[in-house]
């Protein structure tokens, strides 16, 4: 009876042990139904995503030896399989707390790495669409109802759109995040005197800042190519312009009554 107690307790740690190497190899387990060209092509979809999310980050791209695209071994695709999923998780985490961060703009929680199919797919089309809100500043309904053959296909296009739109928000919507706070606190006030962001009152102004077609001309002519009149930009776009005219030379004067209510003048 002396053993009684640790021989029970090394039979729960290896009932334990077997119960963690179980759902291991449940989840790496080869499934003899699927090709080894569709076990390449999931590495190769997580890899993209990983290496994606890292760019928006401003991470290096993790390496990789691309052995994946010469093995058959079913055991070893799904392992990797595994791997570059996880570090795709990691990798969207920290990207979108950058964004999160720098816009201080709030984003859906995410689920657990191998949460509930329907939950992850919903996470990453929410996430995606908040983004695109950010950059280009428009989701279009074909866009958002996009759906793939099945969950998984769903799932996997809207992880890669969703690191896509992390990119892009990293790349062009984080360009205002780059105003100093006082300088954008000005232009909000001048704001709260001119108008709503999406104002188009028919008088030759558009936008949150009423500026005329060539004011856009000058300081946002790419916004201008993409989206047409001001009232049409994110926010950040029309910030950004009113920037570049204040750093020009010409101050707050393109709004003379405005910026003297803020005592800008």
């Amino acid at each position: 009876m002396r053993f009684t107690l640790p021989l029970c307790l090394a039979g729960l740690a290896a009932l334990v042990a077997f119960m963690l190497t179980g759902a291991a190899s449940a989840r790496l387990a080869p499934d003899p139904g699927v090709s080894i060209r569709s076990l390449r092509s999931l590495v190769d979809h997580y890899r993209t995503v990983t290496w994606t999310y890292e760019r928006a980050a401003h991470e290096r791209r993790t390496p990789t030896s691309f052995s994946d695209r010469r093995s058959a071994d079913r055991e070893y695709l799904e392992w990797t399989i595994e791997t570059w999923t996880r570090r795709s998780y990691h990798a969207r985490s920290r990207a979108l707390e950058r964004i999160q961060r720098r816009l201080k703009v709030d984003l859906p929680h995410a689920p657990r790495l191998h949460g509930r199919l329907a939950d992850r797919v919903s996470y990453s089309r929410a996430v995606t669409l908040r983004l695109r809100k950010l950059y280009p500043g428009h989701v279009t309904r074909a866009f958002a109802s996009a759906r793939g053959g099945n969950g998984r296909q769903t799932l996997r296009l809207w992880q890669a759109r969703s690191a896509a739109a992390a990119l892009a928000v990293s790349r062009h919507g984080l360009a205002h995040a780059e105003i100093p706070a006082s300088l954008r606190e000005n232009f909000m006030c001048i704001h709260r005197f001119e108008g709503a962001w999406r104002s188009r009152t028919g008088n030759g102004y558009y936008g949150g800042l009423q500026m005329d077609r060539s004011f856009q001309r000058m300081y946002g002519r790419e916004f201008l190519a993409r989206w047409g009149t001001a009232d049409n930009w994110p926010v950040w776009a029309q910030l950004t312009a009113a920037v570049r005219a204040y750093r020009s030379g010409r101050g707050f004067t393109p709004w003379p009554n405005t910026a003297r209510a803020c005592r800008l003048l």
